[in-house]
């Protein structure tokens, strides 16, 4: 059995910043009944540790975003671990893991439906080589939780998308059916 790695106020600070990211410390103290001193010093501890991490997420409902899940059989385990290695930096990418030894299952984001099935179509996981069969569920805009870790690229120099795919050369870029990826240049949406 391994050691607990969150104590009971451990849990109980993550739990209020989970509630209110910024509360300031010493709030947070008097919540737990320890000193501001002490929670900085646990917090540090989990960052440290890699227990938790501190991070901004975005308003989906608020964007009006749809996600779709894709779920992917992949030939082989190589072929399956360079899929993870080109897609982690997907901006559109919100949730990836594997199932099984050559399964992986992604929720991607998009702006608007037709985004979000151009992407799918074009230059998600599904449409690359390696894939024996995929599966993919359209949603709506996510019910819980409203906030999701969307990625926003501030600097779009990139001729490129993370994926490989040029924007540039793309008929539903081209006819106004897809924002584009939100890493190139050629972004046309507002996240």
């Amino acid at each position: 059995m391994s050691k607990n790695l969150l104590d009971d106020l451990d849990k109980m600070i993550t739990s209020i910043l989970q509630s209110d990211g910024r509360i300031p410390l010493s709030r947070i103290g008097e919540k737990t009944g320890i000193s501001h001193v002490a929670v900085r010093k646990r917090l540090e501890r989990l960052l440290r540790e890699k227990l938790i991490n501190i991070s901004t997420c975005l308003n989906v409902e608020a964007l009006n975003a749809r996600i779709a899940a894709i779920l992917v059989e992949v030939e082989n385990s190589k072929r399956l671990k360079e899929l993870i290695d080109i897609f982690k930096d997907c901006p559109r990418t919100i949730f990836m893991t594997g199932l099984s030894a050559s399964n992986l299952l992604t929720i991607i984001i998009g702006e608007n439906l037709s985004t979000l099935e151009s992407v799918i179509g074009i230059c998600s996981l599904r449409s690359q080589k390696g894939i024996r069969r995929s599966e993919v569920y359209i949603g709506s805009t996510p019910i819980h939780p409203q906030f999701l870790p969307v990625r926003v690229v501030s600097n779009k120099e990139s001729e490129v998308a993370p994926c490989g795919a040029n924007c540039s050369l793309c008929d539903n870029l081209l006819s106004k059916q897809c924002l584009g990826c939100p890493s190139t240049r050629f972004y046309e949406g507002s996240v």
